[in-house]
């Protein structure tokens, strides 16, 4: 496992160095494009082929392409750092304290789960319907991501007394899968506010191919309503979000001048 882990790495390794090569050379044509991006994020997550309730989060992206006056299409690579995840929504009722014979009644309620990551993606974008005013564009890309922090440990015994009552929560710990990868797809239009400087507005959907939490299922000795066994089943969770980006496009033209002697 180890090794074909090592694989992976030096693939994307060389994949990476292999872009940046063909960049630079496109980029010499024509010049480039770089920017940022922003805006909300709405992520949802794939529990065992189930869906969850709907996370409103945020996201913000650095990112530079190839340029051409004539269109067309570029290649682009991007970095950003993405909020997501998804949320359930646990049903409330009476329930027995512990160790006590009074009832505790537990509103419904909504658990966020966030997942804080950094990405690297890198794909090509095609464009079409260009006019004066703007040019219309699709994408579609790769991406590699690294859960840098998550809010999973609001959710342990330690800290949410009552998360027995409906123990279905991911736990933090080396059940979160760190390192990550999905694809990217989506589409926007640009528009320019002068020679050099433009903006851009994009709709964009990226779901993850790896799962970003795996869980075994195990069986442990519960404390409600007196001891007994509970078995919480495995878990396989993968993120998919959609991102709305509103940014800023700025030009960088090469021009080749031939010399008359």
């Amino acid at each position: 496992m180890i090794d074909l882990v090592s694989s992976m790495k030096n693939y994307f390794f060389w994949f990476v160095l292999g872009f940046v090569f063909c960049s630079f050379g496109v980029y010499g044509q024509g010049g480039s494009a770089f920017g940022i991006k922003a805006g909300p994020l709405v992520g949802f997550q794939s529990w065992n082929n189930s869906e969850s309730e709907l996370l409103f989060r945020y996201h913000g992206v650095a990112y530079i392409e190839s340029y051409s006056p004539n269109g067309g299409a570029s290649l682009f690579a991007q970095a950003g750092y993405h909020v997501r995840g998804g949320a359930l929504r646990l049903r409330g009722g009476a329930f027995q304290a512990i160790n006590s014979a009074s009832i505790i009644n537990i509103p419904t309620q909504s658990y966020p789960y966030e997942f804080r990551n950094v990405s690297l993606s890198l794909g090509a974008k095609q464009r079409f319907s260009s006019n004066d005013q703007g040019t219309f564009y699709y994408l579609l890309g790769v991406r590699g991501e690294y859960t840098v922090s998550t809010n999973l440990e609001d959710y342990h015994p330690e800290n949410d007394p009552l998360v027995e009552f409906n123990l279905i929560h991911p736990f933090p710990g080396s059940n979160v899968r760190r390192w990550n990868y999905g694809i990217t797809a989506g589409g926007g239009y640009e528009f320019m506010f002068s020679e050099l400087v433009g903006g851009l507005v994009e709709l964009s959907i990226s779901p993850d191919l790896s799962q970003q939490y795996f869980q075994n299922a195990f069986t442990y000795t519960s404390n409600i309503n007196g001891q007994s066994q509970r078995t919480i089943g495995e878990r396989r969770i993968r993120n998919i979000s959609v991102e709305l980006s509103v940014g800023f496009r700025f030009l960088r033209i090469v021009e080749y001048i031939d010399d008359v002697f």
